[in-house]
């Protein structure tokens, strides 16, 4: 509108008022709003980036931290030794079978809601896939790191399947030793979780 009264000025004589008023106004509305909606970009592009940001890192079913999150923590993490977590809920394929997959979700739900919040400080919790979660705790002492195994293994005791029975988990425990990489640490969880289940599940099994 600015550059049309401009173009008009050129043409026929206005009044004073209009090329000096009028012409400013339009240009300064005209940056006001330019500068606005520059504005409103940045923010919807800002948050389109953070809400892509959180899905990269949170489990779109448990709403807890998922895998690549857990994985990329405990390798910046600074603290050595630290002490690996492997969660396996006992049974889940028979608890789908029995009572349907929107039960089962449920179950992975509640459990993961109680146990992200067990995990405190600079103790770090996701789930790593299907049934099984990994805990991270930047601790050297296992008698520690036993006794919080118990009690996740207490708490999840408290979530009744459809009133029929009680949720029972299987853990692994492996502490770092020096310069060991994350890999192995995983690998001896995963097999102390497997001696766990061996053993007769609803415990928590030490890696040597």
């Amino acid at each position: 509108m600015g550059n049309t009264a401009d173009l008009i000025d050129e043409i026929v004589i206005q009044p004073y008022w209009v090329s000096i008023y009028f012409e400013d106004l339009c240009r300064t509305s005209g940056m006001l709003l330019t500068s606005y909606g520059l504005f409103k970009t940045m923010r919807f592009v800002q948050s389109i980036n953070n809400r892509l940001a959180r899905e990269l890192i949170i489990d779109d079913l448990t709403k807890v931290h998922n895998r690549r999150y857990f994985y990329q923590h405990a390798k910046d993490a600074q603290h050595s030794p630290y002490v690996i977590l492997i969660v396996d809920i006992d049974h889940f394929k028979a608890i789908n079978d029995e009572f349907g997959h929107d039960v089962g979700d449920v179950v992975l739900k509640e459990l993961a809601t109680k146990y992200d919040n067990a995990f405190t400080h600079q103790n770090k919790f996701a789930r790593l896939g299907d049934e099984e979660f990994g805990g991270y705790l930047p601790t050297n002492n296992m008698t520690q790191a036993c006794d919080f195994s118990q009690q996740l293994i207490d708490l999840a005791h408290t979530i009744n399947i459809q009133n029929s029975r009680h949720l029972t988990v299987s853990i692994g425990v492996a502490m770092q030793t020096p310069n060991e990489p994350l890999d192995k640490v995983m690998k001896r969880a995963d097999q102390a979780l497997y001696l766990a289940k061996k053993s007769g599940r609803d415990r928590f099994e030490i890696a040597p």
